[in-house]
């Protein structure tokens, strides 16, 4: 039977279409928000120190929606996690929850967030990264708070470890349909460089040394990693594609900390119109710095990659860097299409045709 796969990235409702086949069971797939990375700000007393990388969005799916053709469908995409710019020492916002309503039981839908198996499916967001010194990055969107007959948690955001003008961490990935997502990269604890962004579910984000950057986590697919800045090419590499996490940016007591490298965007389902969806890498952290100016960390790529935590610097630096939003999340569906009639013209049939003038058949 011939399937359609539509993406769905705006909007409040969907129309169950024309061509959907009565009977049948449609799979959904729900990918949450992930979260922003946070701002870090000069080192000095208390907690102060690089901003930490943002969870990765949650992910839900079930493989029993019978839906009703024309129904309307109530549904949420989650909304990117904003990442902390407005002002030093800011936390990153999280990512918010996607779902969709649809009762198998009832065969209706409710413009509500699903309660249950029975009313639908619900991916939780990752949630934004905050700022400091041994600070854990943002958890990830939580599997056990989702709904769905197979769920999968994003990954964490990096955690800091520095002691003194750290680097950002980066973000975690989102959850896909191999497994959970992976945790973004830890800073150095000399306080140089930064953590490298998460991969998906092929591994974490690698940490940070004293000469480079942490190197990016790498995809489902394959073993490739996006390479973290150093003194020679600063900047963070970009994620591996088909959901790679970005490199770590470059930083030291005598440099501009450099920016974390973006992350690739995940391609584990083929859209009919066009194109591929799927869960994606987070971030790399932004390069801490000593007394200049530290990195910006690294935004997160579609779906649900949580963004990459900025660097910080020395007490006479200047705190430059700012916090990368998270990816947005989607709604992915995967429906029979209905057989229909086939329809052969009259002057296709011959002049002994049967059937006369041209009809369905």
């Amino acid at each position: 039977m011939t399937t359609k796969t539509v993406l769905l990235t705006s909007g409040t409702t969907w129309t169950v279409p024309s061509d959907y086949s009565t009977g049948t069971n449609a799979t959904v797939t729900v990918i949450a928000g992930g979260g922003g990375g946070g701002r870090g700000n000069k080192d000095g007393t208390g907690s102060r120190g690089p901003g930490v990388g943002g969870g990765g969005g949650g992910w839900s799916e079930s493989t029993d929606r019978n839906f009703t053709i024309g129904a309307t469908v109530y549904i949420n995409i989650g909304a990117a996690g904003a990442g902390g710019t407005s002002a030093v020492d800011t936390a990153g916002t999280s990512g918010g929850d996607s779902w969709l309503n649809w009762d198998t039981g009832t065969q209706s839908s409710t413009n509500s967030a699903p309660a249950s198996n029975t009313a639908g499916l619900l991916a939780k967001g990752g949630v934004g990264g905050t700022y400091g010194k041994s600070t854990a990055g943002g958890a990830g969107g939580a599997s056990g708070s989702g709904y769905g007959s197979t769920k999968s948690s994003g990954g964490a955001g990096g955690t800091s470890t520095t002691t003194a003008r750290g680097g950002g961490t980066g973000g975690g990935s989102s959850g896909t349909n191999l497994g959970n997502g992976t945790g973004g990269g830890a800073n150095h604890t000399s306080g140089t460089s930064s953590g490298g962004g998460a991969g998906g579910v092929g591994g974490a984000g690698g940490a940070a040394t004293s000469t480079a950057g942490g190197v990016g986590g790498y995809n489902y697919a394959v073993a490739t990693q996006a390479a973290g800045g150093t003194s020679g090419t600063p900047t963070g590499g970009t994620g591996a594609a088909n959901g790679g996490g970005g490199g770590g940016g470059y930083g030291g007591s005598g440099v501009n900390g450099s920016s974390g490298g973006v992350g690739s965007a995940g391609a584990e389902y083929s859209i009919t119109a066009g194109g591929t969806a799927g869960g994606g890498g987070g971030g790399g952290g932004g390069g801490g710095a000593g007394p200049f100016t530290s990195g910006s960390g690294a935004a997160a790529a579609n779906y649900g990659g949580g963004g990459g935590g900025s660097g910080s610097c020395g007490a006479s630096g200047t705190a430059s860097g700012v916090g990368a939003a998270g990816a947005q999340g989607c709604i992915i569906i995967t429906y029979t299409v209905s057989a229909g009639g086939s329809f052969i013209p009259a002057w296709a049939r011959g002049s002994n045709s049967i059937l006369g003038a041209g009809v369905p058949i």
